[in-house]
Protein backbone atom coordinates (compact mmCIF):
# COMPACT_ATOMS: atom_id res chain seq x y z
CA UNK A 1 0.00 0.00 0.00
CA UNK A 2 1.30 3.74 -0.40
CA UNK A 3 1.84 5.93 1.72
CA UNK A 4 -1.05 8.14 0.39
CA UNK A 5 -3.15 5.31 0.52
CA UNK A 6 -2.47 4.37 3.69
CA UNK A 7 -2.97 8.17 4.94
CA UNK A 8 -5.98 8.26 2.81
CA UNK A 9 -7.40 5.38 5.72
CA UNK A 10 -5.41 7.73 8.11
CA UNK A 11 -8.01 10.21 7.73
CA UNK A 12 -10.91 8.55 8.99
CA UNK A 13 -11.69 8.77 12.51
CA UNK A 14 -11.04 6.03 14.81
CA UNK A 15 -9.09 3.05 14.87
CA UNK A 16 -11.28 0.12 14.95
CA UNK A 17 -13.08 1.72 11.33
CA UNK A 18 -9.58 1.53 10.22
CA UNK A 19 -9.06 -2.09 11.37
CA UNK A 20 -12.51 -3.25 10.01
CA UNK A 21 -11.93 -1.16 6.26
CA UNK A 22 -8.69 -3.19 6.01
CA UNK A 23 -10.21 -6.43 7.26
CA UNK A 24 -12.83 -6.20 4.39
CA UNK A 25 -13.16 -9.08 2.08
CA UNK A 26 -14.62 -6.42 -0.41
CA UNK A 27 -13.66 -3.23 -2.00
CA UNK A 28 -12.97 -0.27 0.11
CA UNK A 29 -13.50 3.43 -1.61
CA UNK A 30 -13.67 6.62 -0.09
CA UNK A 31 -14.90 9.25 -1.88
CA UNK A 32 -14.25 12.90 -1.36
CA UNK A 33 -16.25 16.42 -1.73
CA UNK A 34 -19.47 17.26 -3.44
CA UNK A 35 -18.10 15.60 -6.94
CA UNK A 36 -17.94 12.00 -5.88
CA UNK A 37 -13.93 11.85 -6.23
CA UNK A 38 -12.34 8.63 -5.42
CA UNK A 39 -9.81 9.38 -2.40
CA UNK A 40 -9.03 6.27 -1.68
CA UNK A 41 -9.16 2.97 -3.05
CA UNK A 42 -8.39 -0.41 -1.25
CA UNK A 43 -6.03 -3.28 -3.40
CA UNK A 44 -8.73 -5.75 -3.47
CA UNK A 45 -10.12 -3.73 -6.21
CA UNK A 46 -7.56 -5.16 -8.58
CA UNK A 47 -8.59 -8.80 -7.71
CA UNK A 48 -12.39 -8.28 -8.05
CA UNK A 49 -12.63 -5.70 -11.21
CA UNK A 50 -8.67 -5.46 -12.42
CA UNK A 51 -8.34 -2.03 -11.85
CA UNK A 52 -5.08 -1.13 -9.44
CA UNK A 53 -5.99 1.97 -7.02
CA UNK A 54 -3.35 4.17 -8.62
CA UNK A 55 -5.91 3.68 -12.30
CA UNK A 56 -8.97 4.72 -10.02
CA UNK A 57 -7.65 7.28 -7.52
CA UNK A 58 -8.54 10.78 -8.70
CA UNK A 59 -11.65 9.04 -11.15
CA UNK A 60 -15.42 9.14 -10.29
CA UNK A 61 -16.82 5.88 -9.04
CA UNK A 62 -20.26 6.42 -10.89
CA UNK A 63 -18.23 6.48 -14.16
CA UNK A 64 -17.97 2.47 -13.70
CA UNK A 65 -21.89 2.30 -13.02
CA UNK A 66 -23.83 0.24 -15.84
CA UNK A 67 -25.75 2.82 -17.64
CA UNK A 68 -29.16 1.34 -15.93
CA UNK A 69 -27.87 1.10 -12.73
CA UNK A 70 -27.02 4.46 -12.30
CA UNK A 71 -30.64 5.93 -11.70
CA UNK A 72 -31.39 3.26 -9.10
CA UNK A 73 -27.67 4.06 -7.37
CA UNK A 74 -28.61 7.66 -7.72
CA UNK A 75 -32.07 7.96 -6.10
CA UNK A 76 -31.18 5.48 -3.17
CA UNK A 77 -28.28 8.55 -2.53
CA UNK A 78 -31.13 11.10 -2.93
CA UNK A 79 -33.06 9.66 -0.08
CA UNK A 80 -29.92 9.69 2.26
CA UNK A 81 -30.46 12.00 5.37
CA UNK A 82 -26.73 12.57 5.45
CA UNK A 83 -26.37 10.09 8.43
CA UNK A 84 -28.00 6.96 7.58
CA UNK A 85 -25.75 4.33 5.94
CA UNK A 86 -27.13 3.03 2.31
CA UNK A 87 -26.76 -0.24 0.26
CA UNK A 88 -27.66 -0.95 -3.20
CA UNK A 89 -27.11 -3.74 -5.46
CA UNK A 90 -25.96 -2.25 -9.17
CA UNK A 91 -23.15 -3.43 -11.69
CA UNK A 92 -19.52 -2.08 -11.78
CA UNK A 93 -17.82 -1.89 -15.13
CA UNK A 94 -14.15 -3.96 -14.69
CA UNK A 95 -10.75 -3.71 -16.54
CA UNK A 96 -12.15 -5.99 -19.44
CA UNK A 97 -15.71 -4.39 -20.24
CA UNK A 98 -17.62 -6.80 -18.60
CA UNK A 99 -19.92 -5.92 -15.83
CA UNK A 100 -19.83 -7.42 -12.05
CA UNK A 101 -23.14 -7.41 -10.05
CA UNK A 102 -21.76 -5.88 -6.39
CA UNK A 103 -23.29 -4.61 -2.98
CA UNK A 104 -22.18 -1.06 -2.09
CA UNK A 105 -22.78 -0.45 1.62
CA UNK A 106 -22.00 3.69 2.77
CA UNK A 107 -22.00 5.67 4.78
CA UNK A 108 -21.25 9.16 5.24
CA UNK A 109 -18.34 11.01 7.67
CA UNK A 110 -17.27 14.79 8.37
CA UNK A 111 -13.79 14.36 8.84
CA UNK A 112 -12.50 17.59 10.22
CA UNK A 113 -15.46 19.62 8.29
CA UNK A 114 -14.59 17.18 4.76
CA UNK A 115 -17.77 15.63 4.05
CA UNK A 116 -16.43 12.13 2.89
CA UNK A 117 -18.40 8.58 1.79
CA UNK A 118 -17.05 5.38 3.23
CA UNK A 119 -18.20 2.51 0.90
CA UNK A 120 -17.83 -0.87 1.05
CA UNK A 121 -18.36 -3.28 -1.93
CA UNK A 122 -19.14 -6.76 -2.20
CA UNK A 123 -19.37 -9.37 -4.99
CA UNK A 124 -22.59 -10.87 -4.58
CA UNK A 125 -22.64 -12.39 -8.69
CA UNK A 126 -23.39 -15.92 -6.98
CA UNK A 127 -25.64 -14.67 -5.00
CA UNK A 128 -27.21 -12.83 -7.97
CA UNK A 129 -27.53 -16.04 -10.07
CA UNK A 130 -29.24 -17.94 -7.09
CA UNK A 131 -31.74 -15.33 -7.22
CA UNK A 132 -32.26 -15.68 -10.87
CA UNK A 133 -32.34 -19.28 -10.78
CA UNK A 134 -35.25 -19.22 -8.07
CA UNK A 135 -36.84 -16.76 -10.09
CA UNK A 136 -36.81 -18.93 -12.80
CA UNK A 137 -37.98 -22.09 -11.26
CA UNK A 138 -40.82 -20.05 -9.77
CA UNK A 139 -42.36 -18.68 -13.21
CA UNK A 140 -41.09 -21.26 -15.50
CA UNK A 141 -41.84 -24.92 -16.43
CA UNK A 142 -38.72 -27.08 -15.57
CA UNK A 143 -39.49 -29.89 -18.46
CA UNK A 144 -39.89 -27.07 -21.17
CA UNK A 145 -38.84 -23.69 -20.24
CA UNK A 146 -42.41 -22.45 -21.35
CA UNK A 147 -44.08 -19.66 -18.42
CA UNK A 148 -46.27 -21.50 -16.01
CA UNK A 149 -49.85 -20.92 -14.50
CA UNK A 150 -49.02 -18.26 -12.77
CA UNK A 151 -47.47 -15.82 -15.53
CA UNK A 152 -49.36 -16.96 -17.91
CA UNK A 153 -52.41 -15.17 -16.08
CA UNK A 154 -50.56 -12.18 -15.38
CA UNK A 155 -49.84 -11.60 -19.29
CA UNK A 156 -53.62 -13.02 -19.81
CA UNK A 157 -54.36 -10.23 -17.47
CA UNK A 158 -52.06 -7.44 -18.78
CA UNK A 159 -53.60 -8.15 -22.39
CA UNK A 160 -57.04 -7.77 -21.24
CA UNK A 161 -56.10 -4.29 -19.85
CA UNK A 162 -54.57 -2.75 -22.65
CA UNK A 163 -58.14 -4.13 -24.95
CA UNK A 164 -59.43 -0.52 -26.14
CA UNK A 165 -56.16 0.74 -27.04
CA UNK A 166 -56.59 -1.23 -31.01
CA UNK A 167 -59.35 -2.63 -32.41
CA UNK A 168 -58.03 -6.57 -31.89
CA UNK A 169 -59.37 -8.99 -29.71
CA UNK A 170 -57.48 -11.14 -27.43
CA UNK A 171 -57.95 -15.03 -28.18
CA UNK A 172 -56.96 -17.93 -25.90
CA UNK A 173 -56.09 -21.31 -27.20
CA UNK A 174 -56.01 -24.20 -24.42
CA UNK A 175 -54.10 -27.10 -26.33
CA UNK A 176 -54.37 -30.32 -25.49
CA UNK A 177 -52.20 -33.71 -26.84
CA UNK A 178 -55.10 -36.22 -27.87
CA UNK A 179 -54.20 -39.86 -26.29
CA UNK A 180 -51.04 -38.55 -24.75
CA UNK A 181 -51.82 -41.13 -21.92
CA UNK A 182 -50.96 -44.23 -24.42
CA UNK A 183 -47.82 -42.64 -25.47
CA UNK A 184 -46.86 -42.61 -21.50
CA UNK A 185 -47.98 -45.78 -20.67
CA UNK A 186 -46.76 -47.60 -24.00
CA UNK A 187 -43.61 -46.09 -24.55
CA UNK A 188 -42.46 -44.37 -21.07
CA UNK A 189 -42.55 -41.31 -19.32
CA UNK A 190 -39.24 -40.10 -20.55
CA UNK A 191 -40.76 -40.48 -24.51
CA UNK A 192 -43.75 -38.64 -23.42
CA UNK A 193 -41.74 -35.80 -21.40
CA UNK A 194 -39.31 -35.67 -24.53
CA UNK A 195 -42.53 -35.21 -26.88
CA UNK A 196 -44.09 -32.62 -24.74
CA UNK A 197 -40.33 -30.25 -25.00
CA UNK A 198 -40.55 -31.25 -28.94
CA UNK A 199 -44.11 -29.89 -28.73
CA UNK A 200 -43.59 -26.76 -26.81
CA UNK A 201 -40.57 -25.75 -29.38
CA UNK A 202 -42.83 -26.48 -32.58
CA UNK A 203 -46.14 -24.92 -31.19
CA UNK A 204 -43.42 -21.98 -30.47
CA UNK A 205 -42.41 -21.68 -33.60
CA UNK A 206 -46.12 -21.06 -35.13
CA UNK A 207 -46.43 -17.84 -33.07
CA UNK A 208 -45.95 -14.33 -33.33
CA UNK A 209 -43.50 -12.91 -30.70
CA UNK A 210 -45.99 -11.18 -28.83
CA UNK A 211 -47.70 -14.50 -28.32
CA UNK A 212 -47.40 -15.91 -24.79
CA UNK A 213 -46.93 -19.96 -24.46
CA UNK A 214 -47.26 -21.75 -21.26
CA UNK A 215 -47.39 -25.02 -20.00
CA UNK A 216 -50.36 -25.65 -17.80
CA UNK A 217 -49.29 -29.01 -16.87
CA UNK A 218 -49.46 -32.69 -18.27
CA UNK A 219 -50.14 -32.39 -21.76
CA UNK A 220 -51.70 -28.94 -21.52
CA UNK A 221 -50.69 -25.90 -23.46
CA UNK A 222 -51.97 -22.72 -23.40
CA UNK A 223 -51.30 -19.79 -26.22
CA UNK A 224 -52.42 -15.78 -25.02
CA UNK A 225 -52.65 -14.02 -28.35
CA UNK A 226 -53.03 -10.52 -28.64
CA UNK A 227 -54.28 -8.04 -31.34
CA UNK A 228 -55.82 -10.86 -33.60
CA UNK A 229 -58.51 -9.58 -36.14
CA UNK A 230 -61.15 -11.28 -34.79
CA UNK A 231 -62.27 -15.10 -33.94
CA UNK A 232 -61.73 -16.58 -37.68
CA UNK A 233 -58.05 -14.92 -37.26
CA UNK A 234 -57.88 -17.09 -33.94
CA UNK A 235 -59.45 -20.26 -35.40
CA UNK A 236 -57.15 -19.81 -38.45
CA UNK A 237 -54.43 -19.59 -35.63
CA UNK A 238 -55.35 -22.65 -33.82
CA UNK A 239 -55.77 -24.83 -37.16
CA UNK A 240 -52.15 -24.00 -37.89
CA UNK A 241 -50.82 -25.15 -34.58
CA UNK A 242 -53.17 -28.49 -34.79
CA UNK A 243 -51.31 -28.88 -38.32
CA UNK A 244 -48.02 -28.47 -36.59
CA UNK A 245 -48.83 -31.11 -34.34
CA UNK A 246 -49.97 -33.14 -37.54
CA UNK A 247 -46.08 -33.53 -38.98
CA UNK A 248 -44.19 -36.62 -37.34
CA UNK A 249 -42.35 -36.56 -34.43
CA UNK A 250 -38.86 -38.54 -33.94
CA UNK A 251 -38.57 -39.38 -30.37
CA UNK A 252 -36.71 -42.08 -28.17
CA UNK A 253 -36.27 -44.15 -31.67
CA UNK A 254 -39.73 -44.24 -32.31
CA UNK A 255 -41.55 -41.95 -34.85
CA UNK A 256 -45.62 -41.50 -34.99
CA UNK A 257 -48.10 -38.65 -35.18
CA UNK A 258 -49.57 -36.59 -32.08
CA UNK A 259 -52.91 -35.07 -33.14
CA UNK A 260 -54.16 -32.04 -31.16
CA UNK A 261 -57.37 -30.70 -30.08
CA UNK A 262 -57.59 -27.16 -29.53
CA UNK A 263 -60.53 -24.90 -27.41
CA UNK A 264 -60.63 -21.02 -28.55
CA UNK A 265 -62.04 -17.98 -26.41
CA UNK A 266 -62.10 -14.68 -27.60
CA UNK A 267 -62.82 -11.37 -26.18
CA UNK A 268 -62.62 -7.73 -27.00
CA UNK A 269 -63.97 -6.62 -23.42
CA UNK A 270 -61.06 -5.19 -21.40
CA UNK A 271 -63.43 -5.81 -17.95
CA UNK A 272 -63.09 -9.55 -18.76
CA UNK A 273 -61.64 -11.62 -15.69
CA UNK A 274 -58.21 -13.88 -17.30
CA UNK A 275 -59.46 -16.73 -15.23
CA UNK A 276 -62.96 -16.68 -17.23
CA UNK A 277 -61.19 -16.55 -20.21
CA UNK A 278 -59.43 -19.29 -19.60
CA UNK A 279 -62.00 -21.46 -18.15
CA UNK A 280 -64.23 -20.70 -21.73
CA UNK A 281 -61.75 -22.13 -23.69
CA UNK A 282 -61.07 -25.17 -21.56
CA UNK A 283 -64.47 -25.85 -22.49
CA UNK A 284 -64.18 -25.30 -25.88
CA UNK A 285 -61.32 -28.09 -25.48
CA UNK A 286 -63.67 -30.73 -24.10
CA UNK A 287 -66.38 -30.01 -27.07
CA UNK A 288 -63.45 -30.63 -29.04
CA UNK A 289 -62.55 -33.89 -27.49
CA UNK A 290 -65.87 -35.03 -27.68
CA UNK A 291 -66.72 -34.15 -31.26
CA UNK A 292 -63.95 -36.42 -32.33
CA UNK A 293 -60.47 -34.96 -30.88
CA UNK A 294 -57.60 -33.87 -33.41
CA UNK A 295 -59.96 -30.54 -34.00
CA UNK A 296 -60.33 -26.69 -32.92
CA UNK A 297 -63.77 -25.55 -31.16
CA UNK A 298 -64.92 -22.24 -30.60
CA UNK A 299 -66.78 -20.74 -27.31
CA UNK A 300 -69.88 -20.03 -28.22
CA UNK A 301 -73.46 -18.73 -26.27
CA UNK A 302 -74.37 -22.63 -26.26
CA UNK A 303 -70.85 -23.80 -24.22
CA UNK A 304 -72.02 -20.35 -22.14
CA UNK A 305 -75.57 -21.59 -21.37
CA UNK A 306 -74.00 -25.24 -20.57
CA UNK A 307 -71.83 -23.50 -18.13
CA UNK A 308 -74.44 -21.45 -16.26
CA UNK A 309 -76.14 -24.72 -15.89
CA UNK A 310 -73.23 -26.44 -15.07
CA UNK A 311 -72.65 -24.02 -11.91
CA UNK A 312 -76.10 -24.57 -10.66
CA UNK A 313 -76.00 -28.10 -10.91
CA UNK A 314 -72.73 -27.89 -8.96
CA UNK A 315 -74.18 -26.03 -6.46
CA UNK A 316 -77.23 -28.17 -6.30
CA UNK A 317 -74.27 -31.17 -5.50
CA UNK A 318 -72.87 -29.59 -2.79
CA UNK A 319 -76.29 -28.51 -0.83
CA UNK A 320 -77.68 -32.44 -1.35
CA UNK A 321 -74.56 -33.60 -0.23
CA UNK A 322 -74.05 -31.03 2.93
CA UNK A 323 -78.26 -30.90 3.58
CA UNK A 324 -78.46 -35.18 3.17
CA UNK A 325 -80.75 -35.18 0.08
CA UNK A 326 -78.49 -37.89 -1.27
CA UNK A 327 -81.46 -40.75 -2.36
CA UNK A 328 -80.64 -44.52 -2.92
CA UNK A 329 -82.65 -46.45 -4.73
CA UNK A 330 -82.83 -50.54 -5.61
CA UNK A 331 -83.37 -51.77 -8.99
CA UNK A 332 -83.80 -55.53 -8.59
CA UNK A 333 -82.06 -57.84 -10.50
CA UNK A 334 -84.45 -60.87 -11.36
CA UNK A 335 -83.07 -64.63 -12.39
CA UNK A 336 -85.47 -65.25 -15.75
CA UNK A 337 -85.41 -69.00 -14.78
CA UNK A 338 -87.03 -69.34 -11.04
CA UNK A 339 -88.58 -65.59 -11.61
CA UNK A 340 -86.90 -64.93 -8.13
CA UNK A 341 -84.87 -61.75 -7.04
CA UNK A 342 -81.30 -62.26 -6.99
CA UNK A 343 -80.00 -58.91 -5.71
CA UNK A 344 -80.51 -55.18 -6.27
CA UNK A 345 -78.43 -52.69 -7.70
CA UNK A 346 -78.02 -49.58 -6.00
CA UNK A 347 -79.16 -46.19 -8.18
CA UNK A 348 -78.37 -42.65 -6.81
CA UNK A 349 -81.09 -39.86 -7.02
CA UNK A 350 -80.79 -36.28 -6.17
CA UNK A 351 -83.55 -34.53 -4.16
CA UNK A 352 -82.99 -31.12 -4.99
CA UNK A 353 -84.16 -27.81 -3.04
CA UNK A 354 -87.47 -28.19 -4.42
CA UNK A 355 -88.47 -31.60 -3.80
CA UNK A 356 -87.91 -32.99 -7.44
CA UNK A 357 -86.09 -36.25 -7.82
CA UNK A 358 -82.81 -35.52 -10.01
CA UNK A 359 -81.78 -38.48 -11.94
CA UNK A 360 -77.84 -39.34 -12.42
CA UNK A 361 -77.94 -38.10 -16.28
CA UNK A 362 -78.45 -34.88 -15.50
CA UNK A 363 -75.47 -34.28 -12.59
CA UNK A 364 -73.05 -37.47 -12.91
CA UNK A 365 -70.94 -35.38 -15.56
CA UNK A 366 -70.79 -32.39 -13.49
CA UNK A 367 -70.06 -34.68 -10.42
CA UNK A 368 -66.91 -36.62 -11.91
CA UNK A 369 -65.63 -32.83 -13.37
CA UNK A 370 -65.74 -30.97 -10.07
CA UNK A 371 -64.35 -34.19 -7.69
CA UNK A 372 -67.69 -34.76 -5.91
CA UNK A 373 -68.53 -38.20 -7.33
CA UNK A 374 -65.87 -39.79 -4.89
CA UNK A 375 -68.52 -38.45 -1.57
CA UNK A 376 -71.13 -38.98 -4.10
CA UNK A 377 -70.17 -42.72 -4.19
CA UNK A 378 -69.07 -43.21 -0.61
CA UNK A 379 -72.33 -42.08 0.25
CA UNK A 380 -74.24 -44.78 -1.89
CA UNK A 381 -71.87 -47.71 -0.80
CA UNK A 382 -72.81 -47.03 2.84
CA UNK A 383 -76.46 -46.67 2.13
CA UNK A 384 -76.29 -49.77 0.38
CA UNK A 385 -74.11 -52.11 2.57
CA UNK A 386 -76.59 -51.04 5.35
CA UNK A 387 -79.57 -51.82 3.60
CA UNK A 388 -78.29 -54.96 2.71
CA UNK A 389 -77.36 -55.96 6.34
CA UNK A 390 -81.05 -55.22 7.06
CA UNK A 391 -82.76 -57.71 4.24
CA UNK A 392 -79.91 -60.45 5.06
CA UNK A 393 -81.52 -60.02 8.65
CA UNK A 394 -84.92 -59.90 7.77
CA UNK A 395 -85.50 -62.99 4.58
CA UNK A 396 -85.46 -66.33 4.76
CA UNK A 397 -82.61 -68.44 3.70
CA UNK A 398 -82.86 -67.76 0.06
CA UNK A 399 -81.29 -67.47 -3.49
CA UNK A 400 -80.77 -63.46 -2.45
CA UNK A 401 -77.31 -62.22 -3.03
CA UNK A 402 -76.78 -58.80 -1.82
CA UNK A 403 -76.69 -55.57 -3.62
CA UNK A 404 -74.68 -53.78 -6.51
CA UNK A 405 -72.93 -51.36 -6.66
CA UNK A 406 -71.24 -48.82 -9.62
CA UNK A 407 -68.07 -47.79 -8.47
CA UNK A 408 -65.61 -45.10 -10.66
CA UNK A 409 -62.04 -45.40 -11.56
CA UNK A 410 -61.23 -42.36 -9.85
CA UNK A 411 -62.67 -44.43 -6.60
CA UNK A 412 -60.54 -47.89 -6.72
CA UNK A 413 -56.99 -45.82 -7.35
CA UNK A 414 -57.70 -45.07 -4.05
CA UNK A 415 -55.43 -47.35 -2.24
CA UNK A 416 -57.24 -46.61 0.75
CA UNK A 417 -61.02 -47.81 -1.18
CA UNK A 418 -60.80 -51.46 -0.45
CA UNK A 419 -59.97 -51.49 3.19
CA UNK A 420 -62.38 -49.06 3.64
CA UNK A 421 -64.78 -50.78 1.50
CA UNK A 422 -64.22 -54.17 3.50
CA UNK A 423 -63.95 -52.45 6.94
CA UNK A 424 -67.75 -50.81 6.20
CA UNK A 425 -69.17 -54.40 5.75
CA UNK A 426 -67.63 -55.87 8.57
CA UNK A 427 -68.98 -52.78 10.64
CA UNK A 428 -72.80 -53.96 9.64
CA UNK A 429 -71.63 -57.87 10.04
CA UNK A 430 -72.53 -58.50 5.99
CA UNK A 431 -70.52 -61.32 4.19
CA UNK A 432 -67.90 -60.05 1.59
CA UNK A 433 -69.83 -61.92 -0.82
CA UNK A 434 -72.94 -59.68 -1.11
CA UNK A 435 -71.21 -56.47 -2.18
CA UNK A 436 -70.80 -57.11 -5.73
CA UNK A 437 -68.52 -54.22 -7.34
CA UNK A 438 -69.95 -53.43 -10.93
CA UNK A 439 -67.37 -51.24 -12.99
CA UNK A 440 -68.22 -50.04 -16.73
CA UNK A 441 -66.10 -51.27 -19.56
CA UNK A 442 -64.74 -47.84 -19.86
CA UNK A 443 -63.53 -47.93 -16.72
CA UNK A 444 -61.88 -51.49 -17.31
CA UNK A 445 -59.92 -49.83 -20.36
CA UNK A 446 -58.66 -47.22 -18.53
CA UNK A 447 -58.01 -48.13 -15.59
CA UNK A 448 -54.50 -47.09 -13.87
CA UNK A 449 -52.36 -49.97 -11.95
CA UNK A 450 -53.55 -48.41 -8.64
CA UNK A 451 -57.03 -48.40 -9.93
CA UNK A 452 -56.53 -52.68 -11.47
CA UNK A 453 -54.52 -53.58 -7.96
CA UNK A 454 -57.88 -52.23 -6.08
CA UNK A 455 -60.13 -54.62 -7.84
CA UNK A 456 -57.87 -57.43 -7.41
CA UNK A 457 -57.91 -56.48 -3.56
CA UNK A 458 -61.47 -56.52 -3.50
CA UNK A 459 -61.83 -59.94 -5.71
CA UNK A 460 -59.04 -61.40 -3.20
CA UNK A 461 -61.52 -60.28 -0.22
CA UNK A 462 -64.59 -62.18 -1.45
Amino acid sequence: MSGDQDDGIETLNGSHLRALLLATAGIVTIVEGPGGTLEYVSPSCERMLGWTSADLVGSVLSSLFHPDDYPVVATTRAHQDGKESTSVDCRLRNKDGDYLWVEIISAPTDDRGTQREVSVIHDIADRRRRAVDLESRATTDALTGLVNRTVLIDRLSLALRRLGRSSGIVAVLYVDLDHFKVINDSLGHHVGDDLLSSMAQRLSHHLRPSDTLGRLGGDEFVIVAEDMADENAAIGLANRVIDAGRKPFRVGGEEFECTLSVGVACTADSQRAAHDLLSESDMALYRAKDRGRNRAELFDEDLRTKAVSRLVTERMLRSALSEDRVVVEYQPIIDLHSGGVIYAEALVRIRDSTGTIRLPGTFLEVAEETGLLIPLDARVLADAVTQAAGWMRRLEPSAFEGVAVNITARHLADAAFPRSAIALLDAVELPHHWLHVEVTERVLMEASNSAMSGLRALRDAG
